[in-house]
């Protein structure tokens, strides 16, 4: 199974991370990667954020309550 965006994302967060603090690359190269880790963060942020969102959706019955996962599935009428 190949990894989502957000996964991804958080790996290249992650390389990147542990480049800035290992003193690997010098202070110019260490803006540049930290530029590239806000937009990944951010990107991130927008993908939970969409996640969240429908999730509630999903969940949530319009009164503050919890649908119950038939809610959204009609009743199917036995043969």
């Amino acid at each position: 199974m190949s990894k989502g965006k957000f996964e991804q994302s958080i790996e290249q967060l992650e390389e990147i991370i542990e480049q800035i603090e290992s003193g690997e690359i010098g202070l110019e190269d260490s803006i540049t990667q930290y530029e590239k880790g806000s937009k990944l963060i951010e990107k991130c942020q927008a993908i939970l954020n969409r996640a969240q969102a429908r999730i509630t959706e999903l969940t949530d019955d319009g009164s503050g309550q919890l649908k119950s996962p038939s809610d959204d599935q009609a009743p199917q009428e036995r043969e």
